[in-house]
């Protein structure tokens, strides 16, 4: 089962006391997934306990009814049936949702239908994405904007003339689903979004470290050609004392880290000061090079 499916079968077994709730989530639910011709309804569901439950709702509210057909065994479930008063309420709901809201828990349900009539979220540890759909109603704006008056942030995208409400932020998609009922599911998601984030830290401090000593091999590299290339000519001697005590403590320890190479000097020298001796003596063996060459 998907991660989307998952959530609908959550929120469809969440009870439902009040009347005027109840309500609320089969006017999102038809809102979402319904196509009405004069007063005939079908209803398009992609989960098996979503439909059930909307056929219930289909037969408290409207009297009819509506059993779950399936389509082809693709997962997807057809509620078909005639009422008027769902028709008017389908068409009533899409110009003024919050019309149908009569208590504190209204909107939750109808946000809740909504997701289960034609909603997605995608697996956590993929990507984020939330969309909310209707087969019925052509401008989302309403929706949105009802939306956001619950504290939930979604965007309307606009596809081959067709209107989506989305998110793509993890935080709106937890809120969503904190909202609607399915805390499970949010649970879920959020343990794999700290699962995908730890994944992600953990290879960038791999990436990191690998270019660190990518970075520190080659510079190993350029010191000790250039020493070799010095102690070849027999020059180390021209260096100066200091240097020349570094470029011999280095061509006898070649695979000592900086660090621990300056701690078995006599005196010790820092990291960063030993580094700026090796390049000193790479720019020397560079410029004597050039003038062998002249």
């Amino acid at each position: 089962m998907s991660f989307s499916a998952d959530i609908k079968t959550e929120a469809a077994a969440l009870p439902v006391k009040k009347t005027c709730c109840r309500r609320a989530l089969i006017a999102g639910a038809l809102l979402a997934g319904a196509e009405c011709s004069e007063r005939t309804l079908s209803v398009q569901l992609d989960c098996l306990p979503a439909a059930e439950l909307c056929a219930h709702l289909v037969r408290e509210q409207f009297g009819r009814d509506a059993e779950p057909e399936s389509l082809g065994g693709r997962g997807t479930y057809l509620l078909a049936f005639e009422s008027k008063s769902a028709a008017a309420l389908l068409h009533d709901v899409a110009e003024n949702p919050a019309a149908q809201f009569h208590c504190g828990e209204c909107a939750a349900a109808f946000f809740r239908g909504l997701f289960i009539g034609g909603g997605t979220v995608s697996a956590p540890r993929k990507y984020y994405h939330l969309e909310l759909k209707s087969r019925y109603a052509a401008d989302l704006a309403p929706l949105c904007a009802l939306a956001a008056d619950n504290g939930i942030a979604l965007k309307v995208s606009t596809r081959l003339g067709k209107q989506t409400l989305y998110a793509k932020d993890s935080g709106v998609i937890e809120d969503f689903l904190f909202f609607i009922g399915a805390g499970k599911q949010a649970f879920a998601f959020v343990n794999a979004k700290i699962g995908r984030e730890i994944k992600n830290d953990i290879n960038r401090r791999t990436n990191c470290e690998t270019g660190n000593i990518a970075r520190s091999t080659a510079s190993a590299a350029k010191h000790l050609a250039a020493i070799r290339a010095l102690d070849k000519h027999g020059r180390l001697s021209e260096l100066g004392p200091d240097l020349e005590y570094t470029a011999r403590m280095r061509l006898e320890n070649p695979e000592i880290p900086l660090s621990q190479l300056g701690q078995m000097m006599t005196p010790t020298v820092s990291k960063p000061g030993l580094y700026h001796r090796l390049e000193k003596i790479c720019s020397i063996a560079a410029s004597l090079g050039e003038t062998e060459k002249d």
